[in-house]
């Protein structure tokens, strides 16, 4: 049976009141093929290039990517699978992301620095979506695969797509591109290309996210005092039900996102 990888650290990072969990299993420099895994990475090459995103190691832009959903054993994830058929598996013919993604489910194989191999585009930069500059998929943005086409792994992306367009100065307007921008001759994001605008306004949803101000109560001498905010990273659940029927679950959650609840979603225990 195969070794389930376990992330060297896991990370949260918030949107105001969005949330992200993020699992690193970053391949190290030192990885070699142990075969000819592409044209690009033979036998004793690196397992991804080595090399600093955009030259300085600053993203300017961040790519969307589909892939096709898996079917996995029990006690692991499909985002924990792709990552493990990059490396050490070397099953991806030479594909390597950021990240993947699967439900709320983000494993990170790269850097945020460093360049991928992921945009079919080689070393080749073209026309950027800001005026007047140019941009390259594998040079100078950071790659992003969307498992399968469910709700909540397209959620998730937009989420990531977000925070990284926030921590690295970047706009939803202009810095964020499908893969089909680099290789035309492939329709990806196969699964959000057809509602890309739609996915867009998700994004800015969680770009435009506001922190919640401290609370201010007045002290006993009338001057308003911060009240202490949670601890950074933890999580209070809300449950509205529990059921033995798939069926009556899914009618709840349709009810609880019909009054709003647009971030409800179902975990099977």
């Amino acid at each position: 049976m195969a070794t389930i990888l376990q992330p060297d650290k896991t990370r949260t990072e918030t949107l105001g009141e969005y949330k992200i969990s993020i699992k690193e299993k970053i391949i190290p420099d030192s990885a070699r093929a142990n075969k000819d895994v592409a044209s690009w990475c033979k036998k004793g090459q690196p397992m991804k290039p080595c090399l600093p995103l955009g030259g300085d190691g600053k993203p300017r832009g961040i790519t969307v990517h589909n892939t096709n959903d898996i079917t996995v054993p029990s006690g692991t994830t499909p985002a924990e699978q792709y990552i493990r058929a990059t490396w050490p598996n070397q099953n991806m013919a030479g594909v390597v992301v950021h990240f993947y993604v699967h439900g709320i489910d983000i494993w990170q194989n790269l850097k945020e620095t460093e360049r991928g191999w992921h945009a079919t585009d080689g070393q080749t930069r073209r026309a950027s979506q800001r005026k007047g500059q140019t941009i390259g998929g594998n040079l100078d943005t950071v790659a992003i695969e969307c498992i399968g086409s469910g709700r909540d792994s397209e959620d998730t992306t937009a989420r990531l797509v977000a925070y990284l367009l926030r921590k690295y100065g970047l706009s939803p307007e202009t810095d964020v591109y499908q893969h089909n921008y680099f290789y035309p001759q492939k329709s990806c994001p196969q699964y959000i290309r057809p509602h890309w605008g739609d996915f867009l306004n998700l994004v800015k949803k969680y770009y435009d996210a506001k922190d919640k101000p401290a609370v201010q109560q007045p002290s006993q001498g009338g001057t308003p005092v911060a009240q202490p905010q949670d601890s950074a990273g933890k999580f209070y659940r809300v449950q509205i039900g529990a059921f033995t029927a798939k069926s009556n679950a899914d009618a709840l959650l349709s009810r609880a996102k019909a009054a709003g609840f647009a971030d409800a979603y179902i975990k099977f225990e």
